[in-house]
């Protein structure tokens, strides 16, 4: 910082000062408008980063999921369409091995509605057959006992991983692990208890995952074997997990076409994309941001325009004072510099005055919604380089018009 700089800094600051309430209604449509996007972006930025934690306690993004589905809407379907066995465990094993396979886990889901006895309860329950990674990749955490295995899997072995709510209702008296219970008439020993799912969008809020916690997860080989008799094995969803983003389009569009042969061209299922999902709703979230920064931009244009005003007032004021200034010296290039360093420095105290009213009103908002507050860096910043560009685009004509002025003129201004 040269001594010029800080003489004009120091002369601008003494300005300010000693017009107050003036220099408070310049700076205060540069709060509001810094105040607007800040608290805009920050809210926005608060219910994504709310979305992301909920998606990263589903198992994460990097999953694609394919889902039984209907091939005939209306009318009656065909003899090939009846004939079709729909999605199998010869599909999921496909997909897993096909040529360069990306994929890092899969599991399987055949559910089925069932009795449910222990000796404490008797009621009837969505029994969950899984495959051997469902656990993982659906975020589920065992806190006691173990998971099933492949060999259970394999065997279609009578074993059972609870919920839980489900292990309270039916072993209110704990240590489940174990025990057995009957689904439907086949007797199955409790193997492992999972960790309680938990988590709420909002402050007050019903607990998202209170279905979760009722899981009974058996072998879906038992559900389609021995409780179904299912010798084709149908499943109602596979998940495959690709960790590497930039493969899955490439993924999902081989297992598309190796389901598709397998089905003998039938479109009875449908892949569900999980990060493609995100990134539509992300993509809706970002129209939101952008009309919170029109709000931004139209309160720092309508608070530039008074700026503008003022600064004219002010200038007719100062008249004599430039007149003397250009008199003893002072060019035209000087005054100009003395007004934008003037107007830049109440355009900083506003950009800040904004960032902390923007906090205050972030803050509130999301306190109200009952959301965690998350205000991302690039949000404080993008916030205040727009009071800055408005700033001295505002600052341009008044100083333009000071130092122009005649210093005779001027100096017999009245």
């Amino acid at each position: 910082m040269n001594g010029a700089f800080r003489i004009r800094l120091a002369a601008a600051w003494i300005e300010i000062r000693e017009n107050l309430g003036r220099s408070t209604l310049q700076a205060l449509g540069i709060m509001l408008g810094v105040a607007s996007v800040l608290g805009g972006f920050s809210i926005s930025d608060s219910q994504r980063r709310r979305a992301d934690e909920l998606f990263a306690k589903l198992g994460g993004f990097d999953k694609l999921n394919v889902m039984s589905s209907e091939a005939v809407k209306d009318g009656k379907p065909s003899a090939l369409q009846t004939a079709n066995l729909g999605l199998r465990f010869l599909d999921a094993e496909e997909g897993e091995d096909q040529k360069g396979s990306v994929v890092e886990a899969v599991s399987v889901t055949r559910n089925a509605r069932s009795r449910v006895r222990s000796a404490t309860a008797d009621q009837e329950r969505m029994v969950n057959g899984i495959g051997r990674d469902y656990l993982d990749l659906d975020g589920y955490t065992i806190r006691e006992g173990r998971a099933i295995s492949n060999e259970d899997f394999q065997r279609a072995n009578a074993v059972a991983v609870l919920g839980d709510e489900a292990a309270k209702t039916f072993f209110p008296e704990g240590n489940a692990v174990g025990k057995t219970m009957k689904v439907g008439d086949i007797p199955v020993t409790v193997i492992g208890v999972l960790e309680e799912r938990v988590f709420r969008f909002r402050k007050g809020q019903n607990n998202i995952f209170r279905r979760r916690n009722r899981i009974i997860a058996v072998p879906a080989t038992l559900v389609s074997r021995r409780m179904q008799g299912d010798a084709y094995q149908r499943l109602d969803r596979v998940t495959f997990r690709v960790p590497k983003m930039e493969a899955m389009a490439d993924f999902a569009k081989d297992l598309d076409g190796m389901l598709r042969a397998n089905h003998r061209g039938q479109q009875d299922f449908r892949l569900d994309d999980v990060a493609a999902r995100i990134r539509r709703q992300r993509s809706q979230g970002d129209v939101y941001n952008m009309i919170f920064m029109l709000s931004g931009v139209l309160a720092l244009f309508g608070g530039g325009l008074v700026n503008v005003n003022i600064q004219m007032a002010a200038l007719k004021e100062r008249v004599r004072e430039v007149g003397v200034k250009m008199a003893i010296g002072a060019g035209g290039k000087e005054i100009f510099k003395e007004f934008m360093t003037e107007a830049l420095l109440l355009t900083g105290l506003g950009g800040l005055g904004g960032l902390l009213l923007g906090v205050g009103f972030s803050a509130t908002i999301t306190g109200v919604l009952g959301v965690p507050l998350y205000m991302a860096p690039i949000s404080f910043v993008s916030a205040f380089l727009m009071a800055a560009v408005f700033g001295l685009l505002f600052a341009l004509y008044p100083a333009f018009k000071a130092s122009r002025l005649s210093p005779m003129e001027a100096l017999r201004y009245e």
